[in-house]
C-alpha cells in the first residue's frame, strides 16, 4: 500500500524516478562489485594473488551478498524497505573507501564482505521501491524495472572511464587510489537514489510475516541461481583475459564502457518483452543472450569479437533480475515484494558466491579461457532450466491462467 500522504497523482509515470533509484544499482553493482575486475590485475600483481585467491575476493563479496540478503529478509519484518535501502547504500559507499586502506588478503576480504551486505540491501529493496513507485502505472512497470536494474551499466561505464586511467598513471601499486576514486563516485551517485527512496517508503511491513507464495516459481528460482554462478565468472575475469591477450588499457577501458552501454540500453531493447512476454521466457532469453556474449571471445580472439561480446553480454545481464522482478510482481502482493526480492536475492547470492572461486580453481588447473568456458556452460544451463519449467504442463497452465 502507498503511504497515506501520497496519492497516485504525486507519483509521476515518468521514468526519471526509476533512473534516480537506478543509480543505487550503479553504486552497489557497477562500482562495488563489477569494478573489482578492473582493479584485479593491479591487485594480483601487488599482492601476488593466484586466480583462486583473486576469485575468493569476489566470493567474499558474494558471501556478503548472501548475508545481506538473509539479514534483509529478516529485517524487513521491522524496517521499511526504504530504510534498509538507504542503510545499504551508505554502507556500500563506506566500504569502497575502506577497501583502499586494506593491506592484506584478510582486510580485503572483510571489506569485500561488508560491501556485499550493503549492496544486497540496496539492490533487493530498490526493486521493491520501484514496484511501489509504479504500482498505479502497470504499463510502465516493466520498463521502469529495467531502467532501475540497468543503472548498473552507468556504474560499469563510469568506473571504466575513471579506474583504468588512474591505474595507467599510478601503476599496479596505485590500486588503492582506484578504490578511493570509486568511493567518491559512489558517494556522489548515492544522493539522488537516497532522495527518491524517502519519497516512497516502500509499502510498509504489515504483511511481512506472511509466507511467500512461491508455487510455480521453482524453475525460475533454479535458473536464476545458475545464472548467478555463471555471469559473475565473465564479470570477474574478462578484463584479466583482455590484459592477458595484450590489449592496451585504453582498449580494455573501451570494451568495459561498451559493456556498460549494453546494460544501459538493455531495458529499451527489451522493453516490449518486459511488458508483454511471460517473464519466465524473458529470463531464459536474457540468459541465452549472456551465454552468446560469454562464449564469443573464446571462439574468436580478435578485438572486434571482444567488443561485440561485451555489448551482447551487457544487453542480457540485467534483464535477468528485471524479469524476476516482473515475475514476482505478477505472483505476489505489493507488500510482500521486498521479501520476495530478498528471498530471490538470497538464492542469487549463493550462486554468485560459488561462481568466482569455482572458476578460479578451474583456471589455476587449466587456463583463464577454461575458467570462462565453465562460466559459459553455466549460462547455457540457466537458459534451459526456466524454459523447460515454463513449457512443462504446470508452466503452460500458469501461462494461460
Amino acid at each position: 500500500m502507498l503511504p497515506a500522504e501520497q496519492s497516485p497523482q504525486t507519483l509521476s509515470p515518468s521514468l526519471w524516478p526509476a533512473f534516480g533509484l537506478g543509480l543505487a544499482a550503479a553504486v552497489s553493482n557497477g562500482f562495488a562489485r563489477f569494478s573489482y575486475a578492473l582493479v584485479l590485475p593491479a591487485m594480483r600483481e601487488s599482492f601476488g594473488l593466484s586466480y583462486a585467491e583473486a576469485g575468493w575476493l569476489n566470493t567474499a563479496n558474494a558471501l556478503g551478498y548472501v548475508i545481506g540478503a538473509l539479514s534483509g529478509y529478516w529485517l524487513l519484518r521491522w524496517r521499511r524497505p526504504s530504510e534498509l535501502f538507504s542503510a545499504g547504500l551508505c554502507m556500500t559507499v563506506a566500504t569502497l573507501v575502506f577497501t583502499g586502506f586494506c593491506s592484506s588478503l584478510v582486510g580485503l576480504s572483510v571489506a569485500r564482505l561488508l560491501s556485499g551486505i550493503g549492496a544486497a540491501w540496496a539492490f533487493a529493496c530498490g526493486g521493491a521501491l520501484i514496484a511501489v513507485r509504479y504500482q498505479d502505472f502497470p504499463k510502465r512497470y516493466g520498463i521502469a524495472t529495467g531502467v532501475f536494474f540497468s543503472g548498473a551499466g552507468i556504474g560499469i561505464s563510469v568506473s571504466g572511464l575513471f579506474v583504468s586511467p588512474v591505474l595507467a598513471v599510478t601503476g599496479p601499486a596505485g590500486w588503492m587510489y582506484a578504490w578511493w576514486v570509486l568511493g567518491l563516485l559512489a558517494a556522489l551517485g548515492s544522493l539522488w537514489p537516497l532522495r527518491e527512496a524517502w519519497r516512497v517508503h516502500g509499502g510498509g511491513n504489515s504483511a511481512s510475516a506472511a509466507r511467500l507464495p512461491l508455487s510455480g516459481l521453482k524453475s525460475a528460482l533454479l535458473g536464476y541461481f545458475i545464472f548467478a554462478a555463471g555471469y559473475i565468472v565473465y564479470m570477474t575475469f574478462i578484463f584479466a583475459l583482455l590484459r592477458n591477450r595484450g590489449l592496451s588499457w585504453q582498449w580494455g577501458t573501451a570494451i568495459w564502457v561498451v559493456l556498460g552501454a549494453g546494460v544501459s540500453l538493455s531495458p529499451f531493447v527489451w522493453r516490449r518483452a518486459l511488458k508483454d512476454m511471460p517473464p519466465e521466457l524473458v529470463l531464459s532469453a536474457s540468459c541465452a543472450t549472456t551465454f552468446v556474449g560469454s562464449v564469443l571471445p573464446l571462439l574468436e580472439s580478435s578485438l572486434a569479437a571482444c567488443i561485440v561480446s561485451a555489448f551482447i553480454f551487457g544487453l542480457g545481464m540485467f534483464i535477468a533480475p528485471s524479469s524476476v522482478a516482473v515475475l514476482l510482481r505478477k505472483s505476489m502482493p505489493t507488500e510482500l515484494l521486498a521479501k520476495g526480492m530478498a528471498f530471490f536475492t538470497v538464492v542469487f547470492s549463493v550462486g554468485q558466491a560459488i561462481g568466482p572461486s569455482l572458476a578460479g580453481w578451474v583456471g589455476d588447473r587449466g587456463t583463464l579461457d577454461t575458467a570462462l568456458l565453465a562460466g559459459a556452460a553455466l549460462l547455457l544451463a540457466s537458459t534451459l532450466v526456466p524454459l523447460v519449467g515454463y513449457l512443462l504442463p504446470a508452466g503452460a497452465g500458469r501461462a494461460n491462467s
